[in-house]
Formats: C-alpha cells, sequence, structure tokens
C-alpha cells in the first residue's frame, strides 16, 4: 500500500462510542506471545519506529516504561514518541511528512482522526502474515473496534481501557453507620445508598454521589448512541434515553446532593463516586474501596459500552511489519500484565492479567479490584454511516438544567439537530 498523505484539515469529534457485532480472528497465539527478540532481533537491521501520542494524559509511553520495554524485547528496535500538544497535531506531523509508525488514539475516533486524514490500515493482512490471535480480547471490546467504521475493519488494536466502578469512601459509611456498597448492587440500591448518605453534619455538607455524566450516558449500559444510525438526526427523545437520563439524573435531585466534580471525591466529602480511579489520588488518611457499576434493570448483569484507547497502524509506515510486531507486544499478556500492575486497564480477556491490576501501587494494595471487571462490557451497538455528519455530545448540561426531563430531552434533541445542520453547512462551503 503506498503512503497516504491527507493534508486536508480536519476536527476531532466527542462523539458516542458505537459499535456492531462481530470479531477479526486470526491463526497462531502471536496475540498472546509475539514473536520473539533475542539473537535473531539483535542481528536485524536497527530501525527507528515512531508512534503518535495522541492521547498523552491516557499513557505516557516513556514514563509508563513502554520504550524502555520495546528495547529490551527488540534490541534492534527504537521506539519513539510524539505526543500531540500545540503546533504538534495530526495535521502538522501530516504537512511536515514527519515518519510515524503508529498512533495512540480513542477507538472512538477511528472516523474521526484516523480515516479523517486517511491515516488508516485494515490490520487483516498483518493479522494473518503475523498469526496473531484476537481471540485475546473481550469479545465485546473488539466488536467495538470493529464498529467504529462503517466497513466492519479492524484498523487498531485495543491497547488500554477506562474501566470503571463505584469507589466509595469507608470513613463516610462508617461515620454515618451505613453498610458499605457491594458488588451486584442495582441503581436502585446505589440511589438509597446516596439519599442515605447525603447530608449535612456540624456545618460541613456531605455528598452521597457523584460522577461524570458524559461517562454514564456516552459508555451507557444499554449501548445506546445519541444521533441516529442512518439519518442525520438525534434520537435523543427515545424512551430508552428518558430511561437512561431519569435513572442517572434523579441522583441529582436528591436534597442538597449537588452534582460536584470527582475531584471533590479526594477532600474526602463524597460518599460515592462512579469513576475509573481518581479517588486513588487521594492521601493516605482517606480510606476506600471498589463495588462494581450498579446494574440496570433494563440490562442486567452488564457493564458499560467499552471505553478503549487503540493502537493503529498508520498508513505512513515504512516498517509495518516492524510496527505491527511492536503493536502485538504491547498488547500481549506479557506487556499488558505490566500496565495493569500500573493501574491500567487492559482489553484482555485473561483473568489473570486483570487479577494484577494496581499491584505495583501501594495505594491499590488490598482493594477490590475485581470489582472492575465483575461485568461484562456492554454489547457493541451498530455501526453508524461514514457519510452522515457526526458533531459532538455534551450531557453535562443536561444535568444542570431546570425542566421535565421530557422538555429538556425534546429541546437538547433540537439543539444537537441544529449542530448537525450547521456542521453541515461548513461542508458544503468548503
Amino acid at each position: 500500500m503506498a503512503i497516504q498523505w491527507n493534508k486536508a484539515a480536519g476536527y476531532l469529534l466527542a462523539s458516542a462510542v458505537v459499535a456492531i457485532s462481530g470479531c477479526a480472528g486470526g491463526g497462531g497465539n502471536a496475540g498472546t506471545n509475539p514473536p520473539a527478540g533475542g539473537a535473531e532481533a539483535a542481528a536485524a537491521k536497527p530501525i527507528t519506529l515512531t508512534v503518535f501520542n495522541a492521547q498523552p494524559g491516557a499513557v505516557d509511553f516513556e514514563k509508563m516504561g513502554m520504550i524502555e520495554a520495546v528495547q529490551k524485547k527488540y534490541p534492534n528496535i527504537t521506539l519513539k514518541q510524539i505526543k500531540r500538544e500545540k503546533g504538534m497535531e495530526y495535521g502538522d506531523w501530516i504537512t511536515a511528512k514527519t515518519p510515524v509508525d503508529f498512533i495512540y488514539e480513542s477507538t472512538a475516533f477511528t472516523v474521526s482522526s484516523i480515516k479523517q486524514f486517511g491515516l488508516e490500515t485494515d490490520l487483516q493482512e498483518q493479522i494473518k502474515l503475523q498469526g496473531f490471535d484476537t481471540k485475546i480480547f473481550e469479545p465485546n471490546v473488539l466488536a467495538h473496534a470493529l464498529s467504529t467504521n462503517s466497513e466492519g475493519k479492524l484498523y487498531g488494536l485495543p491497547f488500554t481501557m477506562n474501566r470503571y466502578g463505584l469507589f466509595y469512601n469507608k470513613n463516610l459509611f462508617d461515620k454515618f453507620g451505613v453498610a458499605y456498597p457491594k458488588d451486584g448492587m442495582t441503581w436502585d440500591e446505589a440511589y438509597e445508598l446516596a439519599r442515605k448518605m447525603t447530608r449535612n453534619d456540624s456545618g460541613t455538607a456531605y455528598y452521597g454521589f457523584t460522577a461524570v455524566p458524559n461517562n454514564l450516558l456516552l459508555n451507557n449500559q444499554l449501548s445506546l448512541g445519541p444521533l441516529d444510525l442512518k439519518e442525520d438526526k438525534s434520537v435523543m427523545t427515545t424512551d430508552n434515553w428518558k430511561q437512561l437520563f431519569d435513572n442517572v439524573r434523579r441522583f441529582w435531585q436528591i436534597p442538597n446532593n449537588t452534582l460536584v466534580p470527582v475531584a471533590e471525591a479526594l477532600k474526602g466529602n463524597v460518599a460515592m463516586v462512579l469513576d475509573s480511579g481518581s479517588i486513588s489520588q487521594a492521601e493516605a488518611g482517606l480510606d476506600w474501596d471498589i463495588a462494581s457499576v450498579p446494574e440496570l434493570a433494563q440490562k442486567p448483569k452488564t457493564g458499560f459500552k467499552p471505553a478503549s484507547l487503540s493502537l493503529f497502524l498508520s498508513s505512513t509506515s515504512e516498517h509495518r511489519d516492524e510496527a505491527f510486531k511492536v503493536m502485538a507486544y504491547l498488547v500481549s499478556d506479557e506487556f499488558q500484565g505490566k500496565l495493569t500492575r500500573q493501574a491500567v486497564g487492559t482489553p484482555l480477556a485473561n483473568p489473570e492479567v486483570r487479577k494484577a491490576f494496581g499491584q505495583d501501587l501501594p495505594q491499590w494494595k488490598g482493594k477490590n479490584v475485581q470489582a472492575l471487571y465483575y461485568y461484562p462490557d456492554a454489547p457493541a451497538a451498530p455501526s453508524r454511516l461514514e457519510s452522515l455528519t457526526n458533531v459532538s455530545v455534551n450531557f453535562s448540561k443536561l444535568f444542570t438544567s431546570e425542566g421535565d426531563s421530557n422538555t429538556l430531552l425534546r429541546s437538547f434533541d433540537e439543539e444537537i439537530n441544529k449542530a448537525i445542520q450547521t456542521e453541515k453547512a461548513k461542508k458544503q462551503t468548503k
């Protein structure tokens, strides 16, 4: 495949994650046991591979030891990281023809980032060539990766995940004599706990529950997206969306349970926070633990939609075989085990890798880390036609607005539709 340079200006979208059912397969077991280094690699021609880190806030390849690990595994390969920052966006390095071999990016941005710039490479050829086994991934995580484009092709290997749990402050539950949250609770049970724990004691406000609304609704347990799959319109007025919205909104309708930032939990005055682990940064005096995400009545025993980030083989790479070999190593049991021990969520299905979550960090020792994997991820949703217009959808304002649910959702629906038409008009004038 020839190198593709797409100089067109692009834009990133915070659109909902979408997915279709399906799987990609390959023979062999390279997924769990990538090609070995050693004498063969040492004798190979030295090369430098460049990874464009489009999500440096999620994982820093250098700080997390990835560059060093690749060098140790393959002595002939030097891995160089370019972080996305001002002056180094996609368009910048593409225009400058900076060599990039693979890209670390949100799986949800397969179309709006990777394909937008013509950087996609169908991995099926490398999967067959190198005997990579895609069955290493949790099935719905793989289905999500396949569904982010309307062709159902695998352009990226899931690499890291946001794993959500119901983190709770044991100090507060002990203080007020309320039983701790537990794995397998329903949303109704979590609501009752939030109601009990929301109070003002000796002049101090205590909040029963908080979360990032976008995380709850974009990664919802019903696998819904806010945009129609076949038409350029919003679908926010459906009964299922109303049920999801009402389920979450009621927590912040509890008297005095203000929607506070997740970081507020670090101060010790939030009883429960549905998050991927911010509370772990709290000072030692805050005693916390984790329960599974609450179970939704309409979709029992189901977690959130996969919130993964993937490694994409760039169409600009001049070393595709070597780049895929490194990508395969980074998603192997061997390396994922190292990442997981540093409290990085894994897309792998291997229970032994999951079990090691956070074990190299003192603040995670003894915690109920299996709560993060208590339920399987929600099924992949059908893919949306790529010819349609995407716009960013921010649910946060829904939770700070007054009014009944039907009125709020109808207004939100209209707002999204206007944004779609505005974006379509921009495209037509280009």
